[in-house]
């Protein structure tokens, strides 16, 4: 017998985390931005197949732009509501 490794019988394999990351990142933009990192951190260890690490940088970066934006929308949703309070408050009648 040997005692050699055996390899994973996932090594080198198709994986749709690259393309879930990409489409994640348009419905949810933090999912997609993880899955990407995932996909790429597979990719380097060698677990899956470095064929789609164009999709996956792309989940990755539009995942956090749009992660971004939203973040940036919130904010300026807030202080609409903050200045609309603030204005109805300081009416006098």
């Amino acid at each position: 017998m040997s005692d050699s490794i055996q390899p994973n019988n996932q090594s080198n394999s198709d994986s749709p985390l690259p393309i879930l990351a990409l489409i994640f990142s348009f419905i949810f933009p933090l999912v997609g931005a993880i899955l990407g990192h995932v996909a790429l951190s597979q990719m380097r260890q060698g677990k899956i197949n470095d064929t789609n690490k164009g999709l996956a940088k792309a989940g990755v970066i539009v995942g956090w732009v749009f992660t971004g934006l939203g973040i940036l929308a919130f904010c300026a949703y807030l202080a609409l509501i903050a200045a609309y309070a603030s204005a109805v408050n300081s009416i006098t009648y």
